[in-house]
């Protein structure tokens, strides 16, 4: 079988072959940013359809473009990813369901009474730029945490691939949780969640499925981390002031996949 041919938890990974798979991430994005942010709009960001064609046409020049038969076989993992077990590398690749690219958060204007917020938290269905970036951030708190294996197309859907080291599954605690955050310098704005103005960091889903014990630290490895910007992050800031916390409400097909 020639290396083109190969299956990715059959083939050489990037950090074997001397470069590191976590730069395609970043490549990734940068070339989101570059392409569909010539016309000075801000909403290609949350727009699916440029997206996807973009990253198709990206991922088919740097022959990272994957059709199901490239890929090993998955099953059903969690509500974002379907997952495969690669013993011979000791890591776990993971596949977005295709056409869906995980949750992002935000906030909504509802009419309430005058005594409430109109603000509401919640979590959307994440653009595939917007997933890209939660890549990122997730390996600024954990470095070397995800590789970006392929993109994978699916007639007219494409899902994404990466990968991650196959950890032990040592239970950790809430409070423990919450620990590791504030020694972190993260403040709690809501359960699983958490705020650091330093960095304008914001981290969602920080909860006992998503993070282990691996040795004397924790690993937040399935987490959603965000920079909130504009109303959305005036938001977390006055939430903060006031002392009280946010209630998430999910707004999203991605259970119904």
């Amino acid at each position: 079988m020639e290396d083109d041919e190969r299956k990715p938890n059959q083939r050489e990974t990037a950090a074997d072959e001397g470069a590191d798979a976590g730069d395609r991430i970043v490549a990734a994005l940068d070339h989101l940013r570059s392409v569909l942010s010539r016309d000075g709009q801000a909403s290609w960001e949350e727009e699916y359809g440029p997206q996807e064609a973009c990253l198709r046409a990206w991922a088919e020049s740097q022959h990272l473009l994957l059709t199901p038969d490239d890929c090993p076989e998955f099953r059903r993992g969690g509500q974002e990813h379907d997952v495969s077990f690669d013993d011979s590398s000791e890591r776990i690749f993971k596949l977005t369901r295709h056409g869906v690219f995980g949750f992002t958060p935000g906030i909504n204007i509802e009419v309430v009474s005058d005594e409430e917020d109109p603000r509401r938290f919640n979590l959307w269905d994440a653009t595939p730029y917007r997933y890209l970036e939660r890549l990122l951030l997730q390996n600024e708190l954990t470095p070397g945490l995800n590789r970006l294996e392929g993109i994978v197309g699916y007639g007219n859907e494409l899902a994404i691939m990466i990968s991650q080291p196959r950890f032990p599954l040592n239970p950790v605690s809430q409070p423990e949780i919450d620990q590791w955050f504030a020694s972190r310098g993260f403040e709690w704005i809501a359960n699983a969640a958490y705020y650091r103005a330093e960095d304008n960091l914001a981290v969602f889903d920080a909860h006992d499925k998503n993070v282990i014990r691996v040795g004397e630290d924790l690993v937040p490895f399935d987490i959603i981390p965000v920079r909130p910007s504009g109303g959305f992050q005036e938001f977390i800031e006055d939430t903060i002031k006031a002392g009280v916390g946010l209630t998430a409400k999910r707004t999203t097909r991605t259970t119904d996949r």
